[in-house]
């Protein structure tokens, strides 16, 4: 029984689109019409004009991350006349990869020349899914608000960063560095815990290998 009304009910329904479409030919053709324009757009931005404007940002950014990797970070920033900087290929090239990789390097540029409100701003807007940038992005976000005694919202970022993916490399390094800014904050109980996670889940990391010193000098404080 209900499988005969489902059945009356799709009919009905299938009658009642073709009337619509039957009273509303012009509409419904205008209609077919556009998402015919809109898809095709569509398909333009982002399989030919982003892909485009990705690589030329990749190409312009090329000198500011050699100035990055020499530690020039207001070089790095704002170029040299010549050569472009972070800020303004991201400005210039919005929605692309490069764009939002910039939103990195920026973050990383004020966080070392002191401008940690702006570090912050800019690293917010950078997106990824990447176990290593994403958690090394969180790390960052937590050193600009431990620079600026903002202790609850350090405190948060550095867990989000050794809890962003379960790395055996990264991932006990952000769990000690919890810890120790942990211990700043006098927080000893809770740097224990962070200790004893490395030591339970990650022995054989460089950082497992002397969890114990971490363990005893925070339970000295007790």
């Amino acid at each position: 029984m209900a499988e005969t009304e489902e059945i009356q009910a799709v009919q009905h329904f299938a009658e009642r689109v073709e009337n619509f479409v039957e009273d509303n030919k012009q509409a419904v053709a205008i209609g077919a019409g556009a998402l015919v324009v809109i898809i095709a757009a569509s398909l333009f931005v982002f399989l030919k004009w982003l892909p485009e404007r990705n690589l030329k940002a990749q190409r312009e950014i090329f000198m500011a991350e050699i100035a990055f990797q020499k530690d020039s970070f207001n070089l790095a920033l704002n170029g040299n006349g010549v050569n472009k900087g972070f800020l303004e290929v991201q400005k210039k090239y919005g929605w692309t990869k490069a764009a939002n990789l910039c939103n990195y390097y920026i973050g990383i540029c004020y966080l070392n020349t002191g401008k940690y409100a702006d570090a912050v701003t800019y690293l917010d807007k950078f997106s990824t899914s990447d176990a290593v940038l994403g958690a090394a992005k969180l790390n960052a976000i937590g050193d600009a608000y431990a620079e600026q005694s903002k202790a609850a919202d350090a405190e948060k970022y550095y867990a989000k960063a050794a809890g962003f993916s379960d790395n055996d490399q990264f991932t006990p390094y952000y769990l000690v560095k919890l810890g120790m800014y942990l211990e700043t904050q006098k927080k000893f109980k809770e740097a224990i815990e962070q200790y004893t996670k490395v030591k339970e889940k990650y022995p054989m990391s460089d950082e497992g290998r002397d969890i114990e010193k971490y363990i005893s000098r925070a339970t000295a404080q007790l």
